[in-house]
């Protein structure tokens, strides 16, 4: 099982974002599968007292009818009302999403950022500041994770290597 991974940041805009193992597991496993094409599903979590800091505790892997090449990923939303419902009953909420860019740097693109600011602002979601992680590299051996938090009006990016 990986070990657990903090992303903090501070100065004018201070965010902590924790990535349970199994949720780094799940997106692991899932890119391996996916070899040469992204994948990705979305992040279940909660949110500190401030709102600006996150626990990720589980990642979900890709849902039924999502499509995907090798630099693109459109996740279907199949099933994930009902495991949402799930979730809320025990405290959890919708944080983000998360996808591979496989062999790839884990930095967003520009219809990354754009797709995460829709959710910001989509009072759907009940998710006004989005985390997206982005697993980059070979999930099976070196592997990088980067997270990206959009938040009023900002966006801050973090990136870690993966554990030697």
């Amino acid at each position: 099982m990986p070990e657990p991974i903090d992303f903090c940041i501070s100065g004018d805009v201070a965010a902590s974002i924790w990535v349970s193992p199994s949720a780094i597991l799940t997106m692991l496993n899932a890119s391996a599968k996916a070899g040469r094409s992204e994948t990705g599903g979305i992040l279940i979590g909660r949110y500190g007292a401030e709102g600006w800091f996150a626990d990720v505790v589980e990642a979900t892997p890709r849902p039924k009818g999502s499509r995907s090449g090798w630099t693109w990923f459109q996740r279907s939303n199949s099933g994930l009302s009902a495991h949402l419902a799930e979730r809320w009953h025990e405290g959890l909420h919708y944080l983000g999403e998360w996808h591979f860019h496989p062999g790839s740097a884990p930095t967003p693109s520009d219809s990354d950022i754009s797709a995460m600011w829709k959710v910001a602002g989509d009072k759907a979601y009940h998710c006004p500041a989005p985390i997206l992680l982005i697993l980059g590299g070979k999930p099976t051996s070196h592997w990088y994770l980067s997270a990206t938090l959009f938040r009023d009006g900002h966006v801050v990016h973090m990136r870690k290597k993966s554990p030697k």
